[in-house]
């Protein structure tokens, strides 16, 4: 995974887990985009990542949005049935970029990131 790493090291989710969390074959099963802010919200399995005891859903704030498109085949076990997720340093800014499991590419362009575990209050 590349990581935008000084960012996400900062989320209160990473300092919680001692780290970042690994995002491979979870699923985003809510999003959410208003202005120029979005929230997914995404299932991490455990199996994949071994800081998390249990499946744990995280919410993912995106800041500063300037453009975005999602894609998505079939709605199983979520919106999208991610494979992959990266985030990344651009130029100008960030971009997430999710592939899912169909191959589908998925992406959005940000400024800021913040990470924490749904249900749970953050800084």
């Amino acid at each position: 995974m590349m990581y935008a790493i000084e960012e996400v090291k900062s989320t209160a989710l990473a300092k919680q887990l001692g780290g970042p969390p690994v995002f491979h074959d979870g699923s985003l099963k809510k999003l959410l985009i208003e202005d120029n802010w979005a929230v997914l919200s995404i299932e991490i399995l455990s199996d994949k990542n071994p800081r998390l005891k249990k499946n744990t859903l995280v919410n993912l704030h995106l800041i500063g949005i300037s453009s975005f498109y999602f894609t998505s085949k079939r709605l199983k076990q979520g919106i999208i049935t991610i494979h992959d997720l990266d985030i990344r340093r651009e130029d100008n800014g960030l971009q997430m970029r999710l592939e899912s499991i169909d191959g589908d590419i998925s992406a959005i362009q940000f400024e800021r990131i913040e990470l924490y575990e749904h249900g749970k209050k953050h800084n």
